[in-house]
């Protein structure tokens, strides 16, 4: 409560500053030039009224009036009348009141005369004129904190164009490097195999697989959003043949599958990645501990699960591969909703176990079976 009381202080101190220095001219001032001075009561009575009336006018009054400007010829007049005649009610009765308990004293019994109407409207139309300075200083206020703000967000806009502007030029560079970059790869990729099949056939033979998965890989985004299983099978054997080859000696892996997964239509560089995983962080040197992946289908939903023996590096293994991991689980969740499972988790014989399942429906009402 006290907070709440210190924000309110804080928001409207320059009101409380102007009316407590406006009421001490009025009270004390002018009652020391005039040698007259009034009742507490009378004074807090009156000001509470004139504060009403004040703030009624210039948040309440003058906004509904005037927010239309061809009904503020109608609404205008009636809302000051009605306003008058309750400023004018609301003092009357205060003097009667006040006369009542005798903290005023009068030699006559107080009416709602011509004259006192007068006096009071008087008072009425001064506190007007405060309000609506006030007003219209509010609204030009506001108006320009609004103009202010939009020429703000023009600029904004301006700025997040040339970005954008900057972004698309960097991005069209890009295009044309990456366009003449394969380009540029490939020529090459070709000239080293035409060079080096006589000589070493096994290194001319790395070189068009090299460049077979190469070309796989910066197509992957052309072929759509969906790939055959079996093209990424095909690239899956080709990485572990490279592989194989630069390590020089045979590795313990094994990808098992029969022919119907081959048809399936899946997101790109899913099987791929999960084989790359398991080449970096995996260790293939056990022979009594190959590397397994197999792809099935059974019971409505296709199904990839790999087993390998973790390298001797667990915490690396934990810091890098489960990025890619959490990767492709994004990935196809994106793809195929909620209904994916992709679980994985290293047991007590230090096997590295994945678990990997798409219902059949979701691949169906993507496309993604072919018959």
């Amino acid at each position: 409560m006290k907070l709440i009381f210190l924000k309110w202080i804080g928001r409207y101190k320059i009101h409380l500053l102007i009316w407590t220095l406006f009421i001490f001219y009025e009270t004390v001032v002018i009652g020391l030039v005039f040698n007259v001075f009034g009742h507490p009561l009378t004074y807090a009575l009156h000001y509470i009224a004139i504060l009403l009336l004040f703030y009624l006018h210039a948040d309440f009054v003058l906004p509904w009036s005037l927010k239309e400007k061809k009904a503020a010829f109608w609404k205008l007049p009636f809302v000051l009348i009605v306003e008058v005649s309750l400023f004018i009610l609301t003092d009357f009765f205060i003097d009667k009141w006040l006369i009542r308990i005798d903290i005023i004293h009068s030699p006559v019994p107080l009416e709602l005369t011509y004259l006192y109407s007068l006096k009071v409207l008087y008072r009425c139309v001064y506190f007007w004129g405060f309000a609506t300075g006030y007003y219209f200083l509010m609204t030009y206020n506001k108006e320009k904190r609004k103009t202010n703000e939009l020429e703000q967000q023009h600029l904004k806009d301006i700025i997040n164009s040339q970005k954008a502007e900057q972004e698309l030029t960097k991005a069209q560079n890009a295009f044309l490097k990456a366009q003449i970059n394969p380009h540029f790869l490939f020529n090459t990729l070709d000239f080293i195999y035409h060079n080096i099949d006589a000589s070493s056939p096994v290194a001319a033979d790395a070189v068009i697989v090299l460049t077979d998965m190469m070309r796989y890989a910066i197509d992957a985004d052309k072929m759509g959003e969906f790939i055959a299983l079996g093209d990424e099978i095909e690239q899956a054997e080709n990485l572990l043949y490279l592989s194989q080859m630069r390590k020089n000696h045979p590795l313990g892996f094994r990808i098992n599958y029969n022919k119907d997964v081959r048809t399936i239509q899946i997101i790109p560089l899913v099987l791929l990645t999960l084989i790359e995983n398991i080449l970096k962080h995996g260790n293939l040197n056990e022979d009594k501990h190959e590397a397994i992946v197999n792809l099935y289908v059974e019971s409505q939903f296709f199904h990839i699960t790999t087993s390998n023996l973790v390298n001797h590096k667990p915490l690396k293994l934990n810091a890098v591969s489960n990025t890619g991991l959490k990767n492709i689980e994004k990935r196809l969740r994106y793809a195929y909703g909620n209904d994916v499972k992709f679980d994985y988790y290293t047991d007590n014989a230090g096997l590295f176990k994945l678990h990997l399942s798409v219902p059949l429906e979701q691949l169906s009402s993507h496309g993604a079976i072919k018959s």
